[in-house]
């Protein structure tokens, strides 16, 4: 069984694991997870003999509980007792999957899988420490690859290690986790979750889209979901601030000063002055407001040219030939991030060079909007965008998408479009609403910052107990992050920051003007317009003038 076949049926890999794990378990036994150390030890050493198809399991270590690094350069930190399984999966001829997959002595009877962001090439560690923690059996796959996140070379002449990347490998560890859990415990996983940020919510996305039945519940964060589109406008951004032989036009300088601007003009149109903009689409700022003054200081002001590309920044980026929306404008709030990267944004060179031209030696300042996008959408197999979730609806899935209003990578509408995208398929926002979820967060950045969510027991409490989360409890985060795209978790937030309700789209927080503007009770859900800003949905707005 070679290519895009799935692997045999989760039930009859899982037969084929308990044969080495019911030689010390009888069927009367007590389930795994209730029994004593002793038996958790025996059953880890027992599984690694077990035989999988088109896969082989590489080694299963017993780990204590204690402190515990995976390997360098994560430091040691305290981990439950587990039993610690690495696999290599090869569904094709060129398949080299590696897969851990971790089940803890103290299980809560359910599967948290995790995703990675970029181009992959790691298996996402920290995420999968903290599902163990909250006493999940769980797993992570490096997607097919070693390697730098930020580059595809890996599929230069692999056209299977690309499909592995784009779609397969997540789904064929999913596979093989379920039946090595069902196998080790003695009982099927009673629920099984996702999350992943970045590409790692792209990850997720396709899993709803594509093999509906794998998970009861998923968490999308930042998605990569549109990769043509994203590639696409992130390289003409890059190169918008980046001409050939000359300096960034914007530094992180100029980001600082633009986004202390947008800041101080439209932090109060939520009620509050809080130092973050709850809904940047309502913030009717011009990068022009800051152009120098004759005498002014370099660094309290912006040039001619420097307002030029931040305003094309916060437009949206469309085909030249047709209008056709290519990537939303960045909203006022997410400058902090600006003129960070030094060269042409690295994965979207890769995707162009690596993948799409397959050419080690393509020039990024060679590209062409109009054309290199035409060619890109016409041999897509990456993206997430289908709009129809009803196989996943009918598998009675929870899909909880959060998207950071100070992204700096990933514009934040592409989260708003694609929502009312299934709006539109499903006929109506109430019928989305009852399986999907949209949180936009102030002051977040890409995949973290702004505040911490439990978005995990967020999910687990919709799916097991019907709770469905109109608004989630967030916790100030000290300052802006754009770390953590492989889906770990996010810092910690101090125990007495201040609490704010992080309202289900269309919803925003306003403050009431009682109580304290710390606690998350003197906030209300304000029902907000819907859609992005104008010019940045999919229509071809008039007057919207192209890059």
């Amino acid at each position: 069984m070679k290519g895009g076949e799935k692997l045999g049926h989760p039930i009859q890999s899982a037969l084929l694991v308990q044969s080495a794990v019911l030689v010390l378990l009888s069927l009367g036994a007590a389930p795994l997870h209730a029994q004593a150390p002793a038996a958790h030890h025996a059953a880890c050493s027992a599984i690694a003999a077990a035989a999988l198809p088109d896969a082989k399991i590489l080694s299963a270590e017993s780990t204590d509980a204690g402190p515990f690094s995976p390997g360098q350069p994560l430091p040691p930190s305290p981990a439950p007792a587990f039993c610690r399984v690495k696999v290599v999966l090869t569904p094709s001829a060129d398949s080299d999957i590696q897969v851990e997959v971790w089940l803890p002595d103290a299980w809560n009877g359910k599967y948290l899988a995790i995703g990675i962001g970029g181009w992959g090439g790691f298996v996402p560690y920290p995420g999968m420490l903290d599902a163990l923690r909250r006493g999940y059996a769980t797993s992570g796959t490096d997607t097919g690859h070693r390697g730098n996140p930020g580059t595809a070379d890996f599929a230069l002449g692999h056209p299977e290690k690309l499909t592995d990347y784009a779609w397969r490998a997540v789904h064929e560890m999913t596979l093989q986790a379920k039946s090595l859990i069902s196998a080790y415990y003695g009982s099927a996983t009673r629920r099984s979750y996702f999350s992943g940020c970045s590409a790692g919510g792209k990850q997720g996305m396709m899993e709803a889209q594509r093999f509906p039945d794998d998970f009861d519940g998923l968490i999308v964060g930042s998605a990569a979901s549109d990769w043509v589109g994203l590639n696409t406008g992130s390289l003409y951004n890059s190169l918008l601030n980046l001409p050939k032989d000359r300096p960034p036009i914007l530094t992180p300088v100029q980001g600082a000063l633009l986004h202390k601007a947008v800041v101080a003009q439209c932090d109060r149109l939520d009620g509050l002055e809080d130092g973050e903009v709850a809904d940047p689409r309502v913030c009717k700022f011009n990068a022009t407001s800051l152009l120098c003054k004759p005498g002014q200081p370099a660094e309290q002001c912006l040039t001619g040219e420097q307002t030029a590309v931040a305003d094309k920044l916060y437009r949206a980026v469309r085909d030249p030939n047709t209008g056709h929306l290519i990537e939303p404008g960045f909203t006022p709030s997410s400058e902090s991030g600006w003129g960070a990267v030094p060269v042409p944004m690295p994965p979207a060179v890769g995707y162009f060079k690596d993948v799409l031209f397959d050419n080690p030696n393509w020039d990024p300042y060679k590209f062409n909007l109009g054309l290199d996008y035409e060619v890109a959408s016409r041999n897509d197999t990456i993206s997430a965008i289908n709009p129809d979730l009803s196989a996943f609806v009918a598998h009675g899935g929870k899909l909880l998408q959060y998207h950071g209003w100070s992204d700096p990578i990933i514009p934040t509408e592409t989260a708003i479009n694609y929502y009312e995208s299934v709006v539109t398929q499903q006929h109506g926002l109430d019928k989305v609403s009852a399986f999907y979820k949209l949180y936009l967060v102030p002051g977040m950045g890409h995949c973290s910052g702004g505040y911490q969510v439990d978005w995990v027991g967020a999910l687990d409490l919709w799916v097991e107990q019907g709770q469905s989360p109109e608004q989630v409890i967030g916790r100030r985060l000290p300052q802006v992050s754009t770390a953590a795209p492989g889906g770990g978790p996010q810092p910690e937030a101090e125990s007495n920051a201040p609490t704010r309700p992080i309202c289900a789209y269309p919803g925003v927080a306003h403050y009431t003007g009682r109580g304290s503007s710390d606690t998350a009770a003197s906030f209300s859900c304000r029902v907000s317009a819907r859609g992005p800003r104008p010019g940045d949905g999919p229509a071809v707005a008039i007057g919207v003038s192209k890059p």
